[in-house]
């Protein structure tokens, strides 16, 4: 597989869901890049066999950490075909341990933690995150 050098996209987006681009996957890693109106959030996801990242290209947020209790597991799901439909109802999430980010800011998450990022100021929110390949078992949460 050959090289890549690509742009991460900053322009605004009016979307009503967060936007997400992929970048880069292989059989090591897989990158994206999201963009995040205010308010909107990457909702917490845990990967079992894969460290995680955010890299903060624009705006600011805030990462959350689930290290001092994992969401519970009625509240999380393995994303399938039927994704959405078979996503559990919405519940409220533990308190989470938080980090307020901005631009050139890197968090990392070791594998097994349900983490996330909200986009807590009033522009917009871009980040890059990257993941170890392995992605199986994947659980999200949702808000």
């Amino acid at each position: 597989m050959a090289f890549r050098a690509v742009s991460v996209p900053t322009e605004p987006v009016s979307d009503p869901v967060p936007r997400k681009l992929g970048l880069w996957a292989s059989e090591r890693m897989q990158a994206s890049a999201w963009r995040l109106a205010p308010g909107q959030d990457i909702s917490a996801r845990m990967h079992p066999q894969a460290d995680g990242m955010f890299l903060i290209v624009q705006g600011e947020g805030e990462f959350q950490a689930f290290d001092r209790q994992e969401p519970e597991a009625a509240g999380a799901y393995v994303p399938s075909a039927h994704y959405p439909l078979d996503a559990p109802p919405k519940r409220l999430l533990p308190e989470p341990s938080r980090a307020a980010v901005k631009p050139g800011m890197v968090c990392v998450a070791p594998a097994g933690l349900f983490y996330g990022l909200v986009n807590t100021g009033e522009e917009q929110l871009v980040a890059v995150a990257v993941t170890a390949s392995d992605t199986s078992g994947t659980a999200w949460t949702v808000r």
